[in-house]
């Protein structure tokens, strides 16, 4: 297996089936909260051009979409329900204080209205998590479990992977990315055994 990590361009090819890490979703879900920049504002155009191109879809698996929730209430709702508020909201209250709120339940219907709008363009798929799983995982030290999931799932059924995380240093799956560190360190090893001893 070799590397395919690719910097994101006008001219990436707009086919097959793209999975989007938390954070992309979260650039795409709450632009507003999160600091806009040119970089996110380009996953933001690369993600809406593979809703809107016909050969392409969006991939979601059951623990994505709860990463990208949870994540999206914990950093983001909360975080507006505070500021609106006035209400400090310890992390270990979070349920108690703030998950009982109408601004919770609205939120939610935002997000569940986000994730519907996009129903066309999304294929679901999942990872069937095996004993041989939790092993394998530690083959790769920079991927938390849930992303070793993520990568699993896109290398068995062939799913690009747009990220900005450098730890998706992986072999396999194609990764698209305007990381200069992913890139860079891609570019680090190939160029090292290329090398001549």
């Amino acid at each position: 297996m070799a590397y395919n990590i690719k910097r994101i361009n006008k001219n990436t090819p707009l086919e097959g089936v793209f999975f989007f890490d938390t954070m992309v979703w979260l650039s795409i879900l709450a632009p507003e909260f999160n600091k806009s920049n040119n970089r996110s504002d380009k996953y933001i155009s690369f993600f809406d051009a593979v809703f809107n191109a016909p050969k392409a879809k969006i991939a979601l698996s059951s623990l994505s979409v709860s990463e990208i929730t949870n994540t999206y209430f914990r950093t983001v709702a909360v975080r507006m329900f505070e500021k609106e508020t006035g209400t400090q909201v310890p992390h270990n209250e979070y349920k108690t204080k703030y998950r009982i709120t109408d601004h919770f339940k609205n939120q939610y219907q935002i997000i569940n209205d986000e994730l519907l709008s996009r129903a066309d363009s999304i294929l679901y798929f999942e990872h069937d998590l095996t004993e041989e799983d939790f092993a394998e995982s530690l083959k790769y030290p920079r991927l938390d479990f849930n992303d070793y999931c993520y990568f699993k799932m896109c290398y068995n059924y062939d799913i690009n992977i747009v990220t900005d995380d450098s730890d998706f240093l992986v072999k396999g799956v194609p990764i698209l990315t305007l990381n200069g560190r992913l890139i860079g360190e891609k570019d680090e090893i190939l160029t090292k055994h290329l090398r001549p001893k």
